[in-house]
This record gives C-alpha cells, structure tokens and sequence, in this order.
C-alpha cells in the first residue's frame, strides 16, 4: 500500500524532491546557451549595419568598424 502514499508503521520518511544528475546538466545547457546567445549578439553588433545586431548590410557595401 505504500505505492499509494500510505504511511507504514515503522517505515522509512519519504523525502522531499531532490535535484538529480538531470536537473544539473539541464542548468548547465541554459546557461550554456545564455553564453552563446551574449556571444552572437556581441559579434552580430560588431558587424551590424549601425550597430544594430538586427539589421543586414548591403549585399557588395559591407563595412565593418575598425577596432580602436
């Protein structure tokens, strides 16, 4: 009857929930993808048209700013 959350005499206190191996490496995955993410923003900025991760240059009049 414990599969039902009754309480045996004399058995063992269930535990709260406790983070896994697979709680872990999920953490790790999002914080490895926010990194990624900051990166691609950063680089897109650099190469942007005015700055702007978000906007395309030209196609044949790309300029890219020269680092100070």
């Amino acid at each position: 009857m414990s599969q039902f959350g009754m309480q045996m005499p004399g058995g063992r206190q269930s535990r709260g929930p406790v983070p896994d191996v697979y709680t872990a490496l999920m953490f790790v995955a999002v914080v490895a993808l926010a990194a990624a993410c900051a990166v691609l923003w950063i680089n897109a900025s650099k190469v942007g048209a005015n700055g702007s991760p978000f906007e395309l240059q030209e196609q044949g009049r790309i300029q890219l700013k020269r680092p100070a």
